[in-house]
């Protein structure tokens, strides 16, 4: 699959950098601070900037695609609403951090319009008003699409036309991903979703490196390099990875077969591409154990959620919290040298916190989902860092 071939020639360039290459003496990190933590590039603020962003844009996407999955169920509907004003109010702030109040009161204008946008797209399609549809998508094209260019371009000096091709691209991706949901054509509706996950990296991608040589005393360190590139990586399949799940569990829940079986071969797909990257910093073996334990992750996900007696989910649960967790944690020990005691711990709270998720899609405890969701996916970058911080850690040359 496209994706996994990118995330494969990624990996296999950054494992060459992590331990083929010598640092000189004019980019040396004990050059700029006597820090043994600054001694890691994956840890620098350019590199959390990039992170951040990154998992920012990329929950955009999902908060999207949630919202407008959930159409017609009004509750649930209403909960990923507020996930995607909080997303966009994360955003906002870490652009405040970054560029300043008015550069960011500008973004939040620009942002808050984008989202107005896609949802006043997806009610035109629910209700069959085209009228309002074909408005909301004029309205991302002929002012989202320029406005959000120029601001990019004037306030993080990126260049203009590159920008807005880019963010063309998404929007149009984002409409498709929509009206294959519309369709109940779930299968393409999945396949888009990871699509335009993706391209929400390549802007993130972008942007950072221009706001870190903008403002270097902001962010010190190197966003684009290739330690960077695997804590970026591992960040967004992990969350990629969990709220696929929560959208796999929602359909289980409510007995969405069609829908289920989509979102399963989605994280199917995830999974791959977490064994291709492992691959490639460990070799095809222990990629191959990654890609297994993950794929029966999501199994037993699955079967938590859909289980029709106390007996078969508990069973699910204990191939989540034990199974699952002690496989996972004594794989990171054995790869990175990451004590499972300081890793399985961060990995059994991610899996709770999972495990609320699909209590609130099963109990149908609405009001709870979006921030329990956003709550699960915030333990998984906690994870995510931990494994992808101890690899960089082992595999640079000491």
């Amino acid at each position: 699959m496209k994706a996994s071939l990118s995330v494969g020639a990624l990996l296999a360039v950054a494992l060459i950098a992590c331990t083929s290459s010598t640092a000189t003496p004019a980019t040396t990190p004990q050059a700029t601070s006597p820090s043994p933590a600054a001694l890691n590039p994956a840890e620098s603020k350019a590199a959390d900037l990039r992170t951040r962003l990154d998992l920012l844009l990329g929950e955009h996407v999902i908060a999207i695609a949630k919202e407008s999955s959930a159409a017609g169920r009004s509750d649930e509907y209403a909960t990923y609403l507020h996930l995607l004003t909080s997303n966009g109010t994360e955003l906002t702030e870490l652009m405040r951090s970054a560029l300043g109040d008015t550069a960011a009161s500008r973004f939040d204008k620009i942002w808050t319009a984008q989202n107005d946008s896609f949802v006043n797209y997806t009610i035109g399609l629910v209700t069959h008003n085209k009228s309002k549809s074909d408005g909301a998508m004029s309205s991302l094209a002929t002012s989202f699409v320029p406005q959000l260019s120029q601001f990019l371009a004037t306030s993080a000096e990126m260049p203009l036309d590159p920008i807005t091709q880019l963010t063309t691209q998404h929007v149009f991706e984002t409409k498709a991903l929509i009206d294959d949901q519309f369709a109940q054509n779930y299968p393409r509706a999945y396949s888009d979703l990871r699509v335009v996950y993706g391209q929400a990296s390549r802007i993130g991608d972008a942007l950072a490196p221009k706001i870190a040589q903008r403002f270097p005393d902001k962010f010190p360190g190197n966003p684009s390099g290739k330690a960077v590139d695997v804590r970026v990586s591992m960040n967004n399949l992990l969350q990629e990875n969990l709220y696929l799940a929560t959208m796999a569990t929602s359909a289980a829940a409510a007995g969405r077969a069609a829908e289920q079986a989509a979102a399963i071969r989605a994280l199917g797909d995830n999974a791959n591409d977490l064994g291709t990257l492992f691959s490639a910093l460990y070799g095809q073996s222990l990629g191959a154990r990654v890609d297994e334990i993950w794929v029966a992750r999501s199994s037993a996900t699955i079967a938590y959620s859909a289980a029709t007696s106390g007996t078969a989910r508990q069973n699910a649960l204990g191939r989540l919290t034990g199974n699952f967790v002690t496989q996972f944690s004594a794989l990171v020990q054995e790869s990175t040298g990451l004590a499972s005691t300081t890793f399985g711990p961060a990995l059994g709270a991610q899996v709770e916190a999972t495990i609320a998720v699909l209590d609130d899609q099963r109990t149908r405890s609405w009001a709870k989902l979006g921030g329990d969701d956003r709550a699960a996916s915030s333990s998984m970058q906690s994870v995510a860092d931990l494994i992808a911080i101890a690899a960089i850690a082992k595999l640079r040359p000491g």
